[in-house]
């Protein structure tokens, strides 16, 4: 019986949702800087979910509400609520830029190989957007090659987190969903080669 009505169920949007939720607390809970889910959860989504509005929909929505929680419960000193900080468009528009980049693996085997192509080179543009957004926004650097590259000399401390996390959480999700598409089947895509 369960079987039977398992296939009008959508299994993505199941998905989706379960994945928003856990990004999300994921991301919300203490954790050393830039130790993030959220490039993996780009990597993932856009090689795992066939309907491509869902990679946005899982990204951008456990982006935002983790960047509700986080910028109104742990630094918002006053009463205003903050629905988004000043250059959020630099870290939204790199995971833009991820998720295109591993669009391009949609559909093709997935080795450990492409995995962790996908997870150094999606740490090195969110560190080469993002930086450049705050060199962009910000009054400590001078507007100028020197400045720019102060700035990325700067966040040089931050990329360790960010490449750590990635990995981390890409082989965490890559390796967790293989496992469970072995046993269970309907979790099993054609467009999903491992």
């Amino acid at each position: 019986m369960f079987e039977k009505n398992i296939n009008t169920i959508d299994i993505q949007t199941i998905m989706v949702l379960f994945i928003v939720i856990l990004i999300t607390s994921l991301r919300v809970i203490p954790h050393i800087e830039n130790f993030s889910p959220l490039i993996s959860l780009a990597i993932f989504s856009s090689i795992h979910f066939r309907n491509k509005i869902f990679c946005y929909i899982a990204l951008f929505l456990s982006l935002w509400i983790s960047d509700f929680f986080i910028n109104n419960f742990f630094y918002n000193t006053s009463t205003n609520i903050i629905w988004f900080y000043k250059g959020f468009y630099w870290q939204y528009f790199s995971y833009l830029v991820i998720l295109i980049l591993s669009s391009f693996f949609y559909g093709q085997k997935i080795s450990l190989k492409s995995v962790s192509i996908l997870a150094i080179s999606s740490s090195f543009i969110f560190f080469f957007v993002t930086n450049f957004g705050f060199w962009i926004i910000s009054d400590l650097y001078e507007k100028n090659l020197h400045g720019l590259i102060q700035c990325y000399i700067a966040g040089i401390p931050f990329i360790k987190g960010t490449i750590i996390g990635s990995f981390f959480y890409t082989y965490l999700l890559f390796g967790g969903y293989y496992l469970l598409q072995e046993k269970i089947y309907f979790l099993k895509r054609s467009h999903i080669n491992y």
